[in-house]
């Protein structure tokens, strides 16, 4: 995935160094994807050796000199096929509390009960940070693309508010067998 968001965001906003992707990817990307400043350089040098991409030397003032990298013909053509393949994906999501609640008899109830709580709050705060990432983030992007910028925010609200919704069934399935 990261060559994939690397080759984009470098077709998108031009020839850039490292530390402006990622500056990139914490702006606008940052909701849907965890990517590292030394995971950048690491595939920025391993897709440069690779030829998909090229790196020239930039000297701003009196500023080290850094390596700013672009796209080659060949990192086009490899995105296009990153890209395409991407809808082709095995969708299998996977919930680390369903490991809690299929080896509950090793917590106490009370427990389970308290950490939901606490992660409907969390999950509740993540939702109105991406609604509000997500105005933000519109506009950074190209009049054109807001509606698919809009799509993909949409696409991770919608999973977080089932997971809000599956949170606050049990919770509330777990204070009635508390009761019981």
């Amino acid at each position: 995935m990261i060559p994939l968001y690397i080759l984009g965001l470098l077709q998108r906003y031009g020839p850039q160094h490292g530390y402006q992707i990622k500056k990139i990817v914490a702006e606008q990307l940052s909701d849907f994807t965890r990517i590292k400043l030394p995971t950048i350089y690491y595939h920025l040098e391993k897709m440069q050796k690779e030829g998909l991409l090229a790196a020239g030397s930039e000297k701003p003032g009196n500023r080290p000199e850094k390596t700013v990298y672009s796209v080659t013909d060949k990192g086009r053509k490899a995105f296009q096929i990153m890209l395409a393949n991407m809808l082709e994906y095995d969708y299998r999501p996977t919930f680390p509390a369903d490991s809690v609640f299929y080896f509950s008899e090793y917590l106490e109830t009370s427990t389970i009960v308290e950490s939901l709580v606490t992660y409907l709050e969390k999950l509740k705060g993540t939702i109105r940070h991406i609604e509000d990432h997500r105005d933000d983030t519109i506009q950074h992007v190209p009049d054109e693309m807001q509606t698919m910028v809009d799509i993909v925010f949409s696409h991770h609200l919608l999973h977080y508010q089932a997971e809000l919704e599956w949170a606050e069934k049990s919770l509330k399935c777990l204070q009635i067998k508390e009761v019981e």
